[in-house]
């Protein structure tokens, strides 16, 4: 019965310890990512220098989001409206663009220049000449 008891407690102990540490991730802090994670909905939310690798966004309401500097390796973002989303230095090593509707995405010169795009190249199309 002892040990039972010393079990439940060890558990009760790890539970507590690995929501508090989920909780208090400064990712959470933020409530735009927060918001994305839970709803899949963030327009015109500012997400730069998010940490968003391996996130499932397939299908999400990303329209207008600023994603500078976000690191989205990984994710998938199939179907997800990134209608004049901002993604300029964003690393989208390996994530899945597949069926997003980027429109208006590549029409700014500025909204993709630098990003590393899904094939690891970095984007440089249009962008302003660095001196």
């Amino acid at each position: 019965m002892k040990t039972l008891i010393n079990s439940c407690l060890v558990i009760s102990g790890l539970i507590a310890a690995i929501a508090s540490a989920t909780f208090t991730n400064p990712a959470f802090a933020n409530p735009a990512i927060r918001q994305v994670l839970q709803t899949r909905e963030c327009q015109g939310c500012d997400l730069s220098r998010a940490k968003l690798s391996f996130v499932n966004l397939r299908g999400a309401s990303l329209r207008n989001a600023n994603f500078a500097s976000a690191d989205l390796k990984l994710a998938d973002l199939r179907e997800a409206d990134l209608i004049g989303a901002i993604l300029d230095k964003a690393d989208l090593r390996g994530a899945n663009l597949e069926g997003a509707d980027l429109t208006n995405a590549y029409t700014s010169e500025t909204n993709f220049c630098g990003a590393i795009m899904p094939n690891g190249q970095k984007f440089t199309e249009g962008c302003p000449v660095q001196k």
